[in-house]
């Protein structure tokens, strides 16, 4: 079908104009050198091409209409942690069911396309299975693809699992958002076999000095009636605890409580071994460790707000969860105690109009006190502003937009685990004042305002460093949203509590004044990467990051360098994944004829989920197969699984049309046709003498 930007009758005037054109070249002019049958032929050329050239300036479109065909997907989720490993099946399953699982995908490409993946402690293209996952959740599968394939042709998913999930959220629940069926192949043992574990340790992550901290061991015994073992404790190489194990029954278990007296700060190392007994199925459950951080003290926070509010008590929870601080919270008219009894102080919407707490915020600026204000409705603006805390705000506290919070990937002063950032991207809106927002350059931004789809430069959170004492500025209200939503996704608050908890981390580190600044973690997990970074200051206090920073780490006898990246002004680095134990760590740099360095440690923490439940969850697979009418099979059943997925009906190819207009002008043959018209006519009247 030919459309035009112009009415088509103006195509017989396109026709007139091209005889008309050839008429007066051929025909009114003298031509005695022409023969008659050239004249024609000439004629009909000039008069063809002039009508083409004239019809292409109308712009002629060409609509046309394509099919595509999408095939359906079938996505495969295939466990790769290492409960699969330890089972009875380990053989079988590292090379048998190895070959008919790539048999089984070979045979899916001919009609489908194939998407597989191994989830364990991570989520990863493919479906070579090593078994090294060190923890399994089988809930972040379904939620990364059903973000990933969200409005695509996904015909099918296929669990292989053995059931067991150590993390994450339920995965029966994460599946049941999925619309596709979910066929389930159940790997592992049922069977309960002989096994000595330690099933449990329960620890405070942080004491204090001269503290006595407790430790709570389960030990559990499987089909081991009559055996003994011995408990031993380990701090450093030295043994602070031991116990002997009588086995009493096959289904035996006893709590072992003991406690320790933290006697220095910094990190303590327990490593809680179970001797081997005969015929256990492994040994890799019989160990644990402990690390537990000794701080100096307790850093008390007061929490003064101008009324009742659900963030008051969202921050309070999030700071019960570590025994670093000590939370105290009072209506500001109620407060009669003294703010330098205190580390550090949170004002939520204050100071207000009915509390200009002038007498407070003197007391808070003497005596250097970090604070944490947050901005809400009942705020009044005029008195903030004169607090001189990084922001100025003008607008009318009766005008409020919703903002969800975006990222500044530039934010130097700390950083935030991956499944911080994550969660940050997917939280609920909170209601943010509308007006006119001034960062002085003192402040540094955490989190600006998207509001709807638009990014915006308006702070959110953000952090200034004062002459004495540091802040943090939190606008909006609702942070008890963002902590609901943690615990609904995630079934957990370790996300929001982190915000939080680095909140004051970094408000009541006192103000470093030193050039050269690194920061990090002092215990990972092993399956966590080491992330460091690093500040440098010229004489005036600017940031530079000219010169190159190097770190060497030392875990025992290994020695490792690395050089950190720059990142906006300052400095970064991530090291990657360390082995279980104790590292010191070496910061260093030259900056105009200066040496700088910094030193530390941190400690890199054993991750043991997998051993500790042995036994698959058939079940969990057939409830889950259940879900959307799909169908359970055994690991040696994958033929039949093919052929329930091509006798589905449901799982068939969608085919796609899709308009397109081409411009008749862009085609190269109407171009070569046009220059081939006038070189014949060009090429006949040299032929015949003409000019």
């Amino acid at each position: 079908m030919i459309a035009t930007e112009y009415s088509l009758w103006f195509f017989p005037l396109c026709l007139l104009l091209g005889i008309a054109y050839s008429a007066i070249l051929y025909w009114k002019s003298a031509k005695p050198e022409l023969t008659k049958r050239i004249k024609i032929v000439a004629a009909i050329c000039r008069a063809t091409a002039v009508s083409v050239i004239a019809f292409l300036l109308l712009n002629p479109l060409i609509n046309s209409v394509k099919k595509d065909v999408e095939k359906p997907i079938i996505v495969l989720g295939i466990d790769n942690s290492q409960s699969i490993a330890i089972s009875s099946k380990s053989d079988y399953y590292k090379n048998t069911f190895a070959k008919n699982l790539e048999n089984l995908i070979r045979e899916l490409e001919k009609d489908y396309k194939v998407e597989p993946y191994l989830f364990g402690d991570s989520l990863k293209n493919g479906y070579r299975q090593d078994f090294n996952g060190n923890k399994t959740d089988i809930s972040a599968f379904f939620e990364k693809i059903e973000s990933a394939y969200y409005q695509r042709n996904m015909g099918a998913v296929l669990l292989f699992s053995d059931g067991i999930y150590n993390t994450g959220n339920h995965p029966l629940y994460a599946a049941k958002r999925l619309s596709c069926p979910i066929y389930t192949v159940n790997m592992g043992d049922t069977n309960i076999r002989k096994d000595l574990l330690i099933a449990k340790v329960n620890y405070n992550k942080t004491s204090y000095i001269n503290n006595i901290f407790p430790l709570e061991i389960l030990v559990k015994a499987d089909k081991l009636n009559g055996q003994q073992s011995q408990l031993l404790i380990y701090q450093d190489s030295n043994v602070v605890y031991q116990q002997q194990i009588q086995i009493s029954s096959n289904s035996f278990t006893q709590w072992i409580r003991t406690s320790f007296e933290a006697k220095k700060s910094g990190i303590v190392r327990y490593k809680i071994v179970l001797s081997a007994v005969k015929e256990e199925i492994t040994e890799t459950n019989n160990r644990k460790d402990v690390v537990i951080e000794i701080l100096d003290q307790r850093k008390k926070v007061l929490i003064l707000y101008n009324a009742p509010h659900p963030d008051i008590a969202a921050i309070s929870h999030s700071l019960a969860s570590s025994e670093a601080y000590q939370v105290e919270q009072y209506p500001v008219d109620k407060f009669s105690g003294k703010l330098s009894n205190y580390d550090m102080l949170v004002l939520h919407q204050l100071p207000a109009q009915n509390f200009p707490i002038s007498q407070l915020m003197n007391e808070i600026k003497n005596g250097a006190i970090p604070c944490w204000f947050i901005v809400g409705k009942q705020q009044t603006y005029h008195y903030f502003n004169n607090l001189n805390v990084g922001l100025q705000i003008s607008a009318n506290r009766n005008l409020n937009n919703e903002a969800t919070p975006l990222l500044n990937k530039n934010y130097a002063n700390f950083s935030l685990s991956s499944a911080t950032e994550e969660l940050l991207s997917t939280l609920p809106p909170i209601d943010v004042p509308f007006g006119k927002y001034t960062t002085s350059a003192s402040a540094t931004v955490l989190l600006y305002q998207k509001i709807g789809t638009v990014n915006t430069s308006y702070p959110l959170f953000l952090f200034c460093q004062g002459q004495e004492a540091r802040y943090a500025v939190f606008v909006g209200s609702g942070l008890w949203r963002w902590r609901l939503h943690n615990f609904m996704s995630e079934n957990k608050h370790d996300e929001f509590d982190e915000l939080v908890t680095k909140t004051f981390q970094f408000i009541g580190t006192k103000a470093d004044k030193s050039f050269f600044r690194v920061n990090g973690k002092q215990v990972y997990a092993e399956n966590e990467n080491i992330r460091f970074d690093a500040e440098l200051y010229n004489q005036n206090y600017e940031l530079v990051n000219e010169p190159e920073v190097n770190m060497d780490i030392t875990n025992g006898k290994n020695h490792y360098q690395f050089a950190f990246s720059r990142s906006s002004k300052a400095y970064t680095l991530d090291a990657g994944l360390f082995p279980e134990g104790d590292c010191k760590w070496t910061a260093s740099t030259n900056y105009n004829g200066e040496k700088y360095s910094k030193s530390g440690y941190f400690s890199v923490q054993k991750i043991n989920l997998e051993g500790v439940n042995l036994v698959a969850d058939f079940q969990l697979m057939a409830n889950i197969a259940a879900v959307n009418d799909a169908e359970n099979f055994e690991d040696n059943q994958l033929e039949q699984l093919l052929e329930a997925i091509n006798n589905n009906d449901n799982i068939r190819a969608i085919a796609h049309y899709n308009k397109k207009h081409h411009a008749l002008i862009d085609n190269l043959f109407l171009l070569f046709t046009i220059i081939a018209l006038l070189t014949t006519e060009w090429v006949m009247r040299k032929w015949s003498g003409a000019y």
